[in-house]
This record gives C-alpha cells, structure tokens and sequence, in this order.
C-alpha cells in the first residue's frame, strides 16, 4: 500500500505548508478529513483577497460570510501572527470588526489593501510584536488627533501607500524601523495641509523607498531630512509637477550599498537637491540615475563629480549625449566594472540641455583600462558622438569582456546592417571582448 506521508506530518508543520498558500486555497483542504479540518482552525497566517470572489451575483456577500467563517471558527489557542487583506467592498463596520479579531500581542505582521478610508484600531498602533506594517490605498492616518500614544517596538518594515497622511507621525513610534517605503499621492488641494512642510526620516533605517506622485493647483514646498547613517538601499522617485517644490537634504550614507534616482522630466527645474545627493552617495556599489536626473548635474553651477572608490555598477538614462560628461563620470568611478547607458533622447518632452561641465582629463579613465568589464549601450540612434564614445570604450577598455549594443527600432534592416558593420570593424584593446547587437524592434514584438 502506497504511505500518505503527509498525513503523519504534524499539524504545526502542515500549518506551515499552507500558510504559503492563498487562504482560500489553504481551507479547501479541510473537505479532505476531520483531520485537515482541525488543522484550517489552528492556521496562523491568512492572505485574504476578494478578487476570486468578484464574479455571479451577491458576490460581496458570500466574500464576507467566507471571511467571517474563517475568523469565528478557528482555534483562539492559535493567535494569528500574519494577516494580509486585500478588498473593496465592505462596510467599516465590518472591516473594523475583522481588524479587532485580528489585532493581538502575538501579531507580526499586517498588510492592509483596501479601498475605504478608516481610522485604524489604535491598538494596531501600539501592537508589541508587529513587525511588518503595510497600508495600501486610503487609510486615514490623520484621523488621530495627537498620535501621542503610537508605539511599536518591534516594527521593523513599514510601507505605506496612500493618500491622507503625515507619517512624521507613525514614524515618531517606531524606534527600531529598518525599512520604510512612502508614497505619496495627493492630487487634491483639501489633502495639501496634510502633508507636513518638513519630514524626518528615522536615523536607525537601512533601506528607505520614496515616490511622491503629488499633483495639485497652487504651490506646495516640502523638506524631507534624510540622516540616515546606516542606509545601505536608497530609491527616491519623483513625478511632482511644477507647482510642488520637493527638496531633500541629506548626511554622507557611509553604509550605501545601492541607490536609484528617478526624476519625472518637469522636476529638473527645481531639483538642486540632486548635486547635493551624488555626493552623499559617493560610497555606493551600484548607482542608477533614471529619467532626467543627469540633466541635472549638466547644468548645476561649480559642479564636480565626487570620488566613487567602491562604484562597481552604474546605470544612466542619457537624454542629452555628451562625451565630455560621461568620460568625467568615469574618471571619478576608480573600479567601475559594469556600465549600462539607456538614450532616452528621442522622447522629446524636455528642452535641449547643454553639458557646462570642465572638459575631461586626457588621459584615459583608470576604471577604462583596468576594471570595465561590461558595456551596454540601449536605445542606440546613429550619430557621430555616441558612435565615437563607443569607439573610445572598445579601444581603450582593456579588462572589457562584452559589449551590448541594442538598436533604436526605427532603423530599417540596410541602416542596421551597416551599423553592426562599422561598429564591429572597430578595433578592440582587449582581445576578449565580445560585441553583441540586438534589435530592440525583434525583442519588443518577439
């Protein structure tokens, strides 16, 4: 006879398989035997999402009666340590109700995603063991008066995506935060009081993710203090318009592992910030400098490049070609092995920018000749310069050992023909060096 070894597993680890599953998968174990049914009850982690209910009629009915089924006959001698609830339709009554029987010392972590704006349970803000925090969509942090009694002690994540807040003031409770990720998007001029005119971030976090995608009539000017000396990951995106100013200040990141600028191409008017942050970042190992941030640097009065001596990878996207700018960056990158530059310059919602940095040295970068080992360049569109930089790299780049060149999808077949032709007749400092083409129009509609 053929052995159900599942079955003579534990009921603690079979809870443990099906807590990586859907709950709603997860319960449909228990038609199996009484056996599977008692393990459903003494589950301790719940992904709750009405999306497989959102079909046939009186759907939200039989999603909430799902919901309280599983919340009223479970086992209490099992307390839930993860919940995860994604859902649109629902009363705050209701979901209050599923929120209290949730809430509990042992609960680490709760992820919230719903579109409905509810004061949260102050006990979720003074939870001892919650360490995960997640809210999604409208929640209405700012329906506190004080936040005097925020707590959380053991909170180590915290990301919060939604519309009507001031998280100065759940920051302000949590001692030990190690990853923080905010989003702002307040596209209305009642929410604008909401959002403080300066903001600290903790010193004790190690990753920090910013995106702020506000957009209102009127002007909006924001400080947010970043002295963070135990950062290792720094993402900051900005698609602010005009009419919200966005500044930042910040410490030198002495820990800084990896970090990515994203600026939206309306934003280079009013970020003098980003000069200021390349230094911060000099300690780096990977760089990414994504939509208009170079542009930037082009225009920026007295700017010198800092020193990268532990810059291995780094990224551009280039919406203004110049030799002179990139051959700088290089010689301020001493060990760079990998360098990706992404041309941008055909979409065309920006004014044409000149580089009024110094000329570069001429000598030839030390990171070119001694570590550079992977070139890629994207969105490639023919001209005389970027067919030069090229030239530069693969003659010079002695330690290279693949070069990618991805062309723009507007050549026709004969133009692409000849670039693969004049590109691979170049000659290579290193004997090792591979060059690759690919034709971005074949990827886009393979």
């Amino acid at each position: 006879m053929k052995m159900d070894r599942i079955s003579f597993l534990p009921n603690s680890i079979l809870c443990n398989i099906l807590s990586y599953l859907p709950t709603e998968e997860a319960v449909s174990t228990s038609i199996l035997s009484s056996r599977w049914r008692q393990v459903c009850k003494e589950l301790q982690v719940f992904d709750i999402d009405d999306t497989p209910f959102r079909s046939g009629l009186e759907w939200e009915a039989r999603f909430v009666s799902y919901v309280n089924a599983i919340l009223t006959q479970r086992n209490a001698d099992y307390p839930i340590q993860k919940f995860r609830l994604t859902c649109n339709k629902v009363s705050k009554s209701l979901l209050l109700t599923w929120l209290n029987a949730v809430i509990g010392p042992h609960l680490q972590e709760l992820y919230l995603n719903i579109d409905l704006p509810i004061k949260l349970p102050e006990a979720i803000l003074t939870c001892p063991s919650l360490k995960s925090l997640i809210l999604k969509r409208d929640s209405f942090l700012d329906s506190y008066p004080k936040f005097s009694n925020v707590y959380l002690p053991s909170l180590k994540n915290l990301e919060l995506d939604i519309v009507y807040m001031d998280p100065s003031k759940l920051l302000s409770g949590c001692p030990v935060l190690e990853n923080f990720k905010l989003i702002l998007q307040v596209h209305d001029n009642s929410c604008v009081a909401l959002i403080p005119t300066m903001q600290q971030m903790p010193r004790t976090l190690k990753s920090l993710i910013i995106e702020d995608n506000t957009f209102f009539n009127g002007v909006s000017h924001r400080l947010i203090l970043i002295d963070t000396p135990s950062l290792e990951y720094l993402h900051i995106k900005v698609m602010t318009l005009l009419n919200s100013k966005l500044e930042f200040s910040f410490s030198n990141f002495i820990n800084i592992v990896e970090a990515h600028l994203d600026l939206l191409h309306d934003c280079i008017y009013h970020v003098g910030w980003v000069p200021h942050l390349l230094h911060a970042l000099r300690e780096t190992k990977l760089l990414a400098l994504k939509g208009y941030s170079t542009l930037c640097l082009f225009s920026a009065p007295a700017f010198e490049f800092p020193e990268f001596h532990r810059l291995l990878n780094l990224e551009l996207d280039v919406p203004c070609f110049s030799i002179n700018f990139l051959l700088n960056f290089l010689h301020s990158s001493h060990v760079l092995e990998a360098l990706v530059i992404n041309d941008i310059s055909k979409e065309k919602y920006f004014h044409l920018v000149e580089y009024d940095g110094p000329a570069p040295p001429t000598m030839v970068p030390n990171c070119v000749t001694s570590h550079l080992k992977s070139f890629e360049f994207r969105g490639y569109e023919d001209s005389v310069d970027k067919r030069e930089f090229i030239a530069y790299l693969l003659q010079r780049g002695l330690a290279l050992e693949i070069v990618t060149i991805h062309l723009n999808y507007v050549f026709n077949q004969e133009t692409k023909y000849d670039i693969v032709r004049e590109l691979s007749a170049i000659p290579r400092g290193s004997t090792t060096c591979q060059l690759n083409f690919i034709d971005q129009n074949a990827v886009e509609h393979g």
